[in-house]
Protein backbone atom coordinates (compact mmCIF):
# COMPACT_ATOMS: atom_id res chain seq x y z
CA UNK A 1 0.00 0.00 0.00
CA UNK A 2 1.37 3.19 -0.68
CA UNK A 3 1.94 5.13 2.38
CA UNK A 4 1.17 8.59 0.77
CA UNK A 5 -1.45 8.15 -2.43
CA UNK A 6 -1.87 11.89 -2.78
CA UNK A 7 0.92 12.35 -5.03
CA UNK A 8 0.04 9.64 -6.99
CA UNK A 9 -3.43 10.71 -7.74
CA UNK A 10 -2.63 14.28 -8.64
CA UNK A 11 -0.26 12.69 -11.31
CA UNK A 12 -3.17 10.55 -12.59
CA UNK A 13 -5.29 13.76 -12.47
CA UNK A 14 -3.23 15.55 -14.60
CA UNK A 15 -2.46 12.51 -16.72
CA UNK A 16 -5.80 12.24 -17.35
CA UNK A 17 -6.29 16.27 -17.79
CA UNK A 18 -3.65 16.06 -20.43
CA UNK A 19 -5.08 13.47 -22.13
CA UNK A 20 -8.54 14.99 -22.60
CA UNK A 21 -7.30 18.07 -23.50
CA UNK A 22 -5.03 16.47 -26.37
CA UNK A 23 -7.63 14.34 -27.56
CA UNK A 24 -10.34 17.63 -27.31
CA UNK A 25 -7.96 19.94 -29.51
CA UNK A 26 -6.96 17.11 -31.96
CA UNK A 27 -10.86 17.32 -32.87
CA UNK A 28 -11.82 20.85 -32.79
CA UNK A 29 -11.49 23.51 -35.75
CA UNK A 30 -9.70 26.05 -35.92
CA UNK A 31 -12.30 29.75 -35.63
CA UNK A 32 -10.95 32.61 -36.91
CA UNK A 33 -11.29 36.14 -38.68
CA UNK A 34 -10.77 36.87 -42.71
CA UNK A 35 -8.42 39.31 -41.83
CA UNK A 36 -6.06 36.78 -40.74
CA UNK A 37 -5.79 35.92 -44.35
CA UNK A 38 -5.89 38.91 -46.35
CA UNK A 39 -2.69 39.82 -47.25
CA UNK A 40 -3.43 42.86 -49.89
CA UNK A 41 -6.04 44.66 -52.35
CA UNK A 42 -6.46 43.97 -55.95
CA UNK A 43 -8.34 46.54 -58.51
CA UNK A 44 -9.38 45.69 -62.27
CA UNK A 45 -10.08 48.73 -64.17
CA UNK A 46 -13.44 48.93 -66.46
CA UNK A 47 -13.52 50.00 -69.98
CA UNK A 48 -15.71 51.50 -71.06
CA UNK A 49 -18.32 48.99 -71.94
CA UNK A 50 -18.12 47.14 -68.80
CA UNK A 51 -20.89 47.76 -66.47
CA UNK A 52 -20.49 44.98 -64.33
CA UNK A 53 -17.75 42.52 -62.86
CA UNK A 54 -19.22 38.85 -62.71
CA UNK A 55 -18.61 35.19 -63.52
CA UNK A 56 -15.09 35.53 -63.41
CA UNK A 57 -12.80 32.93 -64.91
CA UNK A 58 -9.29 31.93 -64.62
CA UNK A 59 -6.51 30.18 -66.96
CA UNK A 60 -5.07 26.91 -66.35
CA UNK A 61 -1.16 27.80 -66.00
CA UNK A 62 -1.31 31.64 -65.70
CA UNK A 63 -1.32 32.65 -62.18
CA UNK A 64 -1.98 36.26 -62.85
CA UNK A 65 -4.66 36.55 -64.89
CA UNK A 66 -8.47 36.57 -64.97
CA UNK A 67 -10.96 36.56 -67.85
CA UNK A 68 -14.24 38.48 -67.67
CA UNK A 69 -16.89 37.20 -70.04
CA UNK A 70 -19.26 40.04 -71.05
CA UNK A 71 -22.47 39.92 -73.35
CA UNK A 72 -21.96 41.80 -76.65
CA UNK A 73 -25.75 43.99 -77.69
CA UNK A 74 -28.36 41.92 -79.33
CA UNK A 75 -27.00 38.66 -78.70
CA UNK A 76 -24.85 38.55 -81.06
CA UNK A 77 -21.97 36.74 -79.13
CA UNK A 78 -19.54 37.26 -75.99
CA UNK A 79 -16.34 39.11 -75.44
CA UNK A 80 -13.52 37.40 -73.03
CA UNK A 81 -11.50 40.08 -71.64
CA UNK A 82 -8.08 39.24 -70.11
CA UNK A 83 -6.94 40.94 -67.05
CA UNK A 84 -3.38 40.92 -65.10
CA UNK A 85 -3.76 40.85 -62.01
CA UNK A 86 -0.68 42.69 -60.98
CA UNK A 87 -1.55 45.68 -62.69
CA UNK A 88 -4.97 45.41 -63.31
CA UNK A 89 -5.55 46.12 -66.55
CA UNK A 90 -6.96 44.43 -69.63
CA UNK A 91 -4.59 43.42 -71.97
CA UNK A 92 -6.39 41.04 -74.56
CA UNK A 93 -9.96 40.78 -76.04
CA UNK A 94 -11.48 37.80 -77.65
CA UNK A 95 -14.72 37.50 -79.67
CA UNK A 96 -16.93 34.58 -79.75
CA UNK A 97 -19.77 35.38 -82.44
CA UNK A 98 -22.99 33.81 -81.68
CA UNK A 99 -23.99 34.25 -85.03
CA UNK A 100 -22.10 34.62 -88.46
CA UNK A 101 -19.82 31.77 -90.29
CA UNK A 102 -17.37 31.79 -87.54
CA UNK A 103 -20.33 31.07 -85.23
CA UNK A 104 -21.81 27.72 -83.79
CA UNK A 105 -25.26 26.09 -84.31
CA UNK A 106 -27.20 27.92 -81.82
CA UNK A 107 -24.98 30.01 -80.69
CA UNK A 108 -27.02 32.16 -78.50
CA UNK A 109 -26.52 31.02 -75.05
CA UNK A 110 -23.35 29.88 -75.35
CA UNK A 111 -20.63 28.53 -72.26
CA UNK A 112 -17.50 29.31 -72.41
CA UNK A 113 -14.45 27.73 -71.00
CA UNK A 114 -10.69 28.96 -71.14
CA UNK A 115 -7.95 26.18 -72.06
CA UNK A 116 -5.32 28.40 -72.52
CA UNK A 117 -4.21 31.59 -74.34
CA UNK A 118 -5.11 30.34 -77.24
CA UNK A 119 -7.75 28.25 -76.60
CA UNK A 120 -11.98 28.81 -75.98
CA UNK A 121 -14.13 25.75 -75.71
CA UNK A 122 -17.45 26.71 -76.25
CA UNK A 123 -20.75 24.13 -75.60
CA UNK A 124 -23.88 25.38 -76.64
CA UNK A 125 -27.07 23.01 -76.01
CA UNK A 126 -27.82 22.73 -79.91
CA UNK A 127 -25.59 19.86 -79.98
CA UNK A 128 -22.23 21.51 -80.69
CA UNK A 129 -18.76 22.33 -79.04
CA UNK A 130 -16.50 24.33 -80.84
CA UNK A 131 -12.68 25.72 -80.35
CA UNK A 132 -11.39 28.95 -80.89
CA UNK A 133 -8.44 30.38 -80.92
CA UNK A 134 -7.02 34.02 -79.91
CA UNK A 135 -8.43 35.72 -83.04
CA UNK A 136 -12.02 34.14 -82.47
CA UNK A 137 -11.63 31.78 -85.52
CA UNK A 138 -13.51 28.73 -84.95
CA UNK A 139 -10.55 25.93 -85.71
CA UNK A 140 -12.29 22.85 -84.85
CA UNK A 141 -16.26 21.82 -83.47
CA UNK A 142 -17.78 18.57 -82.96
CA UNK A 143 -21.40 17.46 -83.39
CA UNK A 144 -22.37 15.76 -80.25
CA UNK A 145 -26.09 14.73 -79.06
CA UNK A 146 -26.16 15.54 -75.40
CA UNK A 147 -30.18 15.11 -75.41
CA UNK A 148 -30.98 17.68 -72.90
CA UNK A 149 -34.65 18.00 -73.09
CA UNK A 150 -36.09 21.11 -74.32
CA UNK A 151 -40.02 20.80 -74.09
CA UNK A 152 -42.06 23.46 -72.49
CA UNK A 153 -42.67 20.96 -69.74
CA UNK A 154 -39.33 19.24 -69.27
CA UNK A 155 -37.35 22.14 -70.60
CA UNK A 156 -33.38 21.76 -68.75
CA UNK A 157 -31.10 24.31 -68.94
CA UNK A 158 -27.48 24.04 -69.19
CA UNK A 159 -25.54 25.56 -66.40
CA UNK A 160 -21.84 26.40 -66.96
CA UNK A 161 -20.90 27.95 -63.48
CA UNK A 162 -19.61 27.40 -60.60
CA UNK A 163 -17.14 25.00 -60.99
CA UNK A 164 -19.83 22.58 -63.46
CA UNK A 165 -18.03 23.86 -66.51
CA UNK A 166 -14.27 22.10 -66.57
CA UNK A 167 -12.09 19.94 -69.09
CA UNK A 168 -10.36 16.59 -68.59
CA UNK A 169 -8.19 14.96 -71.11
CA UNK A 170 -11.23 14.07 -73.70
CA UNK A 171 -14.25 15.01 -71.28
CA UNK A 172 -15.79 17.76 -71.18
CA UNK A 173 -18.60 18.49 -67.99
CA UNK A 174 -21.37 20.95 -67.80
CA UNK A 175 -24.32 20.85 -65.60
CA UNK A 176 -27.95 20.57 -66.01
CA UNK A 177 -30.71 22.84 -63.84
CA UNK A 178 -33.91 21.58 -64.60
CA UNK A 179 -36.01 24.08 -62.44
CA UNK A 180 -38.05 25.38 -65.29
CA UNK A 181 -39.87 28.97 -65.26
CA UNK A 182 -41.89 28.09 -68.09
CA UNK A 183 -43.82 25.62 -66.86
CA UNK A 184 -46.64 26.75 -64.91
CA UNK A 185 -47.28 29.99 -67.05
CA UNK A 186 -50.18 32.03 -66.07
CA UNK A 187 -51.25 33.25 -69.31
CA UNK A 188 -53.70 35.68 -67.95
CA UNK A 189 -51.25 37.41 -65.72
CA UNK A 190 -47.97 36.32 -67.02
CA UNK A 191 -46.72 35.42 -64.08
CA UNK A 192 -44.61 32.41 -63.68
CA UNK A 193 -44.16 29.81 -61.03
CA UNK A 194 -40.54 27.82 -61.49
CA UNK A 195 -40.58 24.21 -60.11
CA UNK A 196 -38.07 21.18 -60.46
CA UNK A 197 -38.93 17.29 -60.63
CA UNK A 198 -37.65 15.91 -57.30
CA UNK A 199 -37.11 12.42 -59.32
CA UNK A 200 -34.21 14.79 -61.76
CA UNK A 201 -31.11 12.60 -61.79
CA UNK A 202 -29.25 14.42 -64.60
CA UNK A 203 -27.54 17.12 -62.90
CA UNK A 204 -24.49 16.79 -64.54
CA UNK A 205 -23.67 15.68 -68.31
CA UNK A 206 -20.62 14.52 -69.96
CA UNK A 207 -18.85 14.39 -73.29
CA UNK A 208 -16.15 12.65 -75.16
CA UNK A 209 -14.64 15.09 -78.02
CA UNK A 210 -12.55 12.19 -79.40
CA UNK A 211 -15.31 9.47 -79.12
CA UNK A 212 -18.80 11.77 -78.83
CA UNK A 213 -19.71 9.39 -76.14
CA UNK A 214 -22.24 10.87 -73.69
CA UNK A 215 -22.93 10.09 -69.69
CA UNK A 216 -25.52 11.55 -67.74
CA UNK A 217 -25.32 11.23 -64.07
CA UNK A 218 -28.41 9.41 -62.27
CA UNK A 219 -28.59 10.64 -58.35
CA UNK A 220 -30.96 12.48 -56.61
CA UNK A 221 -31.17 15.62 -54.60
CA UNK A 222 -30.36 15.53 -50.89
CA UNK A 223 -33.35 14.13 -48.76
CA UNK A 224 -34.46 17.00 -47.06
CA UNK A 225 -34.41 19.29 -50.57
CA UNK A 226 -38.05 18.77 -51.31
CA UNK A 227 -39.06 21.91 -49.79
CA UNK A 228 -37.11 23.90 -52.18
CA UNK A 229 -39.20 22.33 -55.02
CA UNK A 230 -40.33 25.98 -56.13
CA UNK A 231 -37.25 27.67 -55.67
CA UNK A 232 -35.50 29.08 -58.22
CA UNK A 233 -32.42 29.40 -56.80
CA UNK A 234 -32.00 25.75 -55.06
CA UNK A 235 -30.73 24.81 -58.31
CA UNK A 236 -27.43 26.87 -58.89
CA UNK A 237 -25.32 23.91 -57.93
CA UNK A 238 -21.44 24.05 -57.45
CA UNK A 239 -18.49 21.55 -57.69
CA UNK A 240 -14.62 21.71 -57.38
CA UNK A 241 -12.64 18.97 -59.42
CA UNK A 242 -9.77 17.33 -57.95
CA UNK A 243 -7.49 16.75 -61.27
CA UNK A 244 -4.98 14.84 -59.25
CA UNK A 245 -7.25 12.11 -57.38
CA UNK A 246 -9.48 12.51 -60.65
CA UNK A 247 -12.73 12.99 -58.02
CA UNK A 248 -14.93 15.64 -58.40
CA UNK A 249 -17.41 17.07 -55.65
CA UNK A 250 -20.67 18.51 -55.93
CA UNK A 251 -22.35 21.02 -53.62
CA UNK A 252 -25.72 22.14 -53.13
CA UNK A 253 -26.74 25.62 -51.91
CA UNK A 254 -29.26 24.49 -48.76
CA UNK A 255 -28.00 21.51 -47.59
CA UNK A 256 -24.79 20.31 -45.84
CA UNK A 257 -24.03 17.37 -48.37
CA UNK A 258 -21.26 17.22 -50.39
CA UNK A 259 -21.56 14.33 -53.06
CA UNK A 260 -18.05 12.48 -54.18
CA UNK A 261 -18.51 11.56 -57.95
CA UNK A 262 -15.87 9.69 -60.29
CA UNK A 263 -17.01 9.68 -63.78
CA UNK A 264 -20.62 11.01 -63.03
CA UNK A 265 -20.61 7.62 -60.71
CA UNK A 266 -22.11 8.80 -56.82
CA UNK A 267 -19.22 6.81 -54.96
CA UNK A 268 -20.42 9.30 -51.78
CA UNK A 269 -22.85 11.25 -49.78
CA UNK A 270 -21.32 13.10 -46.50
CA UNK A 271 -21.80 16.32 -44.64
CA UNK A 272 -18.35 17.68 -43.44
CA UNK A 273 -17.82 18.79 -40.22
CA UNK A 274 -17.98 22.23 -39.25
CA UNK A 275 -19.96 24.56 -36.72
CA UNK A 276 -23.53 24.03 -36.47
CA UNK A 277 -24.49 27.14 -37.92
CA UNK A 278 -26.43 26.80 -40.66
CA UNK A 279 -30.45 26.80 -41.00
CA UNK A 280 -32.01 26.81 -44.41
CA UNK A 281 -35.25 28.02 -45.19
CA UNK A 282 -36.72 28.16 -48.79
CA UNK A 283 -35.87 32.00 -51.33
CA UNK A 284 -39.28 34.53 -51.31
CA UNK A 285 -40.05 35.87 -54.73
CA UNK A 286 -40.21 39.32 -54.19
CA UNK A 287 -41.92 41.79 -56.93
CA UNK A 288 -40.79 45.26 -57.47
CA UNK A 289 -43.12 47.03 -60.46
CA UNK A 290 -42.12 44.58 -63.62
CA UNK A 291 -39.35 42.84 -61.43
CA UNK A 292 -39.02 39.65 -59.66
CA UNK A 293 -36.35 38.77 -57.40
CA UNK A 294 -35.40 36.06 -54.81
CA UNK A 295 -34.28 36.68 -51.72
CA UNK A 296 -33.55 34.56 -48.64
CA UNK A 297 -35.21 35.11 -45.62
CA UNK A 298 -32.76 37.17 -43.48
CA UNK A 299 -32.13 33.91 -41.22
CA UNK A 300 -31.44 31.88 -43.91
CA UNK A 301 -28.13 30.06 -44.11
CA UNK A 302 -27.10 29.49 -47.92
CA UNK A 303 -23.73 27.87 -49.77
CA UNK A 304 -22.60 30.18 -51.60
CA UNK A 305 -19.12 28.53 -53.80
CA UNK A 306 -17.06 25.14 -53.78
CA UNK A 307 -13.32 25.68 -54.47
CA UNK A 308 -9.93 22.93 -54.96
CA UNK A 309 -6.58 24.82 -54.27
CA UNK A 310 -4.05 22.38 -55.72
CA UNK A 311 -1.65 23.78 -54.28
CA UNK A 312 -2.20 24.33 -50.52
CA UNK A 313 -4.29 20.98 -51.05
CA UNK A 314 -7.14 22.31 -49.71
CA UNK A 315 -10.81 22.41 -49.96
CA UNK A 316 -12.74 25.74 -49.43
CA UNK A 317 -16.46 26.00 -49.54
CA UNK A 318 -17.71 30.16 -48.54
CA UNK A 319 -21.30 30.46 -47.02
CA UNK A 320 -23.64 32.84 -46.28
CA UNK A 321 -25.01 32.25 -42.11
CA UNK A 322 -27.69 34.89 -42.30
CA UNK A 323 -28.27 38.74 -42.05
CA UNK A 324 -28.78 41.02 -38.94
CA UNK A 325 -30.44 43.91 -38.98
CA UNK A 326 -34.09 45.30 -39.05
CA UNK A 327 -33.76 46.89 -42.69
CA UNK A 328 -36.62 45.78 -45.10
CA UNK A 329 -33.88 45.08 -47.29
CA UNK A 330 -30.60 42.79 -47.83
CA UNK A 331 -28.84 45.70 -49.13
CA UNK A 332 -29.44 47.72 -45.79
CA UNK A 333 -28.78 44.79 -43.49
CA UNK A 334 -25.36 43.17 -42.50
CA UNK A 335 -24.81 40.04 -44.46
CA UNK A 336 -22.63 37.02 -41.78
CA UNK A 337 -20.14 34.60 -44.20
CA UNK A 338 -18.15 32.28 -43.27
CA UNK A 339 -15.09 30.74 -45.33
CA UNK A 340 -14.91 26.69 -44.38
CA UNK A 341 -11.48 24.54 -45.00
CA UNK A 342 -11.11 21.26 -45.56
CA UNK A 343 -7.76 18.83 -46.24
CA UNK A 344 -7.75 16.66 -49.12
CA UNK A 345 -9.72 13.77 -47.00
CA UNK A 346 -12.50 16.60 -46.18
CA UNK A 347 -11.20 16.78 -42.24
CA UNK A 348 -12.34 20.23 -41.31
CA UNK A 349 -9.15 22.59 -40.63
CA UNK A 350 -10.64 26.13 -39.83
CA UNK A 351 -13.78 28.17 -40.12
CA UNK A 352 -12.85 31.78 -41.11
CA UNK A 353 -15.77 34.41 -40.65
CA UNK A 354 -16.34 38.19 -41.89
CA UNK A 355 -19.15 40.93 -42.18
CA UNK A 356 -20.57 42.60 -45.49
CA UNK A 357 -22.07 45.44 -44.34
CA UNK A 358 -22.58 47.34 -47.78
CA UNK A 359 -24.39 46.98 -50.31
CA UNK A 360 -23.06 44.04 -51.91
CA UNK A 361 -23.46 40.36 -51.02
CA UNK A 362 -20.27 38.28 -51.94
CA UNK A 363 -20.99 37.91 -55.72
CA UNK A 364 -17.56 37.55 -57.17
CA UNK A 365 -15.09 35.44 -56.66
CA UNK A 366 -12.10 33.06 -58.19
CA UNK A 367 -9.00 31.21 -57.00
CA UNK A 368 -5.52 31.38 -58.96
CA UNK A 369 -2.06 30.24 -57.70
CA UNK A 370 -2.60 29.47 -54.29
CA UNK A 371 -4.74 32.88 -53.24
CA UNK A 372 -8.59 32.99 -53.40
CA UNK A 373 -9.79 36.95 -54.26
CA UNK A 374 -13.16 37.88 -53.23
CA UNK A 375 -15.33 41.14 -54.04
CA UNK A 376 -14.95 43.83 -51.64
CA UNK A 377 -18.62 45.02 -49.74
CA UNK A 378 -18.17 48.29 -51.06
CA UNK A 379 -16.83 49.55 -54.62
CA UNK A 380 -16.53 53.09 -54.09
CA UNK A 381 -15.45 53.80 -58.04
CA UNK A 382 -17.33 53.13 -60.66
CA UNK A 383 -14.43 52.75 -63.00
CA UNK A 384 -13.27 49.86 -60.63
CA UNK A 385 -13.80 47.01 -59.22
CA UNK A 386 -11.88 45.56 -55.69
CA UNK A 387 -11.36 42.50 -54.68
CA UNK A 388 -9.66 41.14 -50.91
CA UNK A 389 -6.45 38.95 -51.76
CA UNK A 390 -6.23 35.82 -49.31
CA UNK A 391 -3.15 33.60 -48.86
CA UNK A 392 -4.14 30.12 -48.59
CA UNK A 393 -1.10 29.16 -47.40
CA UNK A 394 -1.90 30.91 -43.91
CA UNK A 395 -5.13 28.83 -43.27
CA UNK A 396 -3.88 27.47 -40.08
CA UNK A 397 -3.82 23.57 -40.41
Amino acid sequence: MLKNPLPFILLFVVSITLFSCGEKASDEIYSGKLEELIVGTIVLEKDNDTKYIYDLRTVPGEEDWVILPISLPGNKGTVLKFYNLNSGKKFQEIKIPSEGPESLKGGMGAFNLVLNSNEILVVVRANEVGLYDSLGNLSQNWDILLDVPSARDEYVQLEGRKGLLFKDGDWVQIGQNPSNLFKNLNPKTSETRSEFPLDFKNWLVQMNLKTKEVRHSDFEIPGEYGSFQNDMTSTYLMGAFDSDRKEYFLGWPYSDSIYKLSSLKLLEKFKPKGSDLFKYFPSEEKRNGRFMSWDLPKESSAHIFLLYDPINNLFVRASKINESGEAETKFERTKHYVLSFYSSDWEAIGEYFFDFGGALDLENWFLTGGRLFINKPEQPNEDQYEFYKIDLSKVKK
